[in-house]
Formats: C-alpha cells, structure tokens, sequence
C-alpha cells in the first residue's frame, strides 16, 4: 500500500511538472503599459515574455511615428520616454511571432496566451497630458508708433529761359561807287612857261606892251590854280577808292 501511495504520489509531481513546465513554452505573453508623471513625464513600458527562441519582432508606434522596432528572442522589456507631456498621446503595439501567426499580437488580434489562459491585453492606449502648459505671456501694449505726416513738398518751378536776344548781323554799309577821275580832273601836262626875258623898262611910249604881258601873266595864275583844284579832287578820290 505505501508503494503504491509513494508510486502515485510520485506520478502525480511529474504529470505536474510536465504541465508546469509546458505552459511556459506554449504561452505568449505580451504586456503594455503606458503613465504619465508630473516629474518624470509622459512614458511607455513594454514586457514581453514567453516567446520562442526565433527572431519574434516588436514595434511600437506613437503617434503615428515608429519609436521602438526591434527583433528579439524569447523575451524583450523596456521603458520609452514619450516627450511632451503637456500634450495627449496616442500608441499602439504588435508582435509578430516566430513561431507562428496564431501567436502574433496587435491592434485588431488583441488575444494573447499566457500562463493563466487565453487573455484579451490591449495593445492600443492613450497617455494623457499631465503637465500643464506654460501660459504665453501676452505683449505688453505699446504705444502706435505715429509716423511723421510728410510735409507736402512744393513744385519745382522750372526757370523760365529768357528769351533770346536775336543776333543782329550787322548791316553792311551801302559802298559808295568808286568815283573814276574825270578825264577833266586829270592832270593835264604842264607846258613850260616862258619866262619873258628881261626887257628895259618901257616908257610912256609903249603902253600896249604893258597891257598884253598883264594879260599874260592873269592867265598862267589861273591856269596854276586850275591844276591844283584838280591835283585835290584827285587826291581825294583815291582816299575814298581805299576806304570802300
């Protein structure tokens, strides 16, 4: 009896350890977690546990950007910092198994195994702001700037030209035609005279004698005196001939 109490009893640690031992290796446990702290800010932790020994891969989207993607083996754990924590977030995550579909996770395929059975785990999730934002601080009111009114500017007068004095080209002075000598104003060769030789004076016999050498003489005055009036004119005729 006691070896058959030690046999069962023996029987039964090992159908026990066998059942132990293999929910492990069949579970697939995934787990996200994400917080948000006034001091430590927006964050994200994953655990990832129970996987095969394979290249299982793991992402982690937040919004809407990748921030962890990483091929592991059997077991993967970390925490992300999200950065601005005044702000609300939105994440999602997935694994794709190596050792098969039916042990991938992600949103749309939230069942998981794990050691207590099949378990619905979300794999989507939302951080909300915990850290209010700083107030912007509004402009102090200044004063308009009061441009200057431009001060109307006056017309530039033009000068007027003054008018032109016309250029009066001198009036040539009318020349007086060139007077030619008179063929009476020239000088006309002079006959010697004959002076009357020394004579003895005439008595009172001779008078006619007297009288025609009075004569003679009158006439050779006014035949000098003929020749210098025309001596003049023609002098003066010639002085007008060079200033014309």
């Amino acid at each position: 009896m006691k070896k058959f109490l030690a046999g069962g009893a023996l029987a039964a640690l090992t159908l026990g350890g066998l059942v132990v031992g293999a929910a492990p290796a069949s579970a697939h446990t995934p787990a996200v977690s994400s917080a948000c702290d006034v001091e430590a800010g927006s964050s994200i932790t994953y655990n990832l546990a129970y996987y095969a020994d394979g290249d299982n891969k793991f992402t982690l989207v937040v919004d809407g950007k990748i921030y962890v993607e990483e091929t592991f083996s059997k077991s993967l754990s970390d925490t992300v910092v999200v950065e601005d924590s005044t702000i609300e977030h939105t994440w999602e995550a997935s694994v794709v198994a190596s050792d098969g579909e039916e042990f991938n996770w992600g949103p749309g395929n939230e069942e998981a195994r794990t050691p207590r059975g099949i378990e619905k785990v979300p794999a989507t999730g939302t951080i909300e702001a915990c850290v209010d934002a700083e107030p912007t601080p509004e402009p102090s009111p200044s004063e308009p700037v009061v441009e200057p009114t431009p001060e109307p500017s006056e017309p530039a007068v033009e000068p007027t030209p003054e008018p032109s004095e016309p250029v009066v080209e001198p009036t040539p002075e009318p020349s007086e035609p060139a007077v030619e000598p008179s063929e009476d104003a020239s000088v006309a060769p002079v006959a010697p005279v004959d002076e009357p030789s020394p004579s003895p004076s005439p008595s009172s016999d001779e008078p006619p004698v007297l009288a025609a050498t009075g004569a003679t003489v009158g006439g050779a005055i006014g035949f000098a005196a003929l020749l210098a009036a025309g001596g003049v004119a023609l002098v003066w005729a010639r002085k007008r001939l060079q200033n014309a």
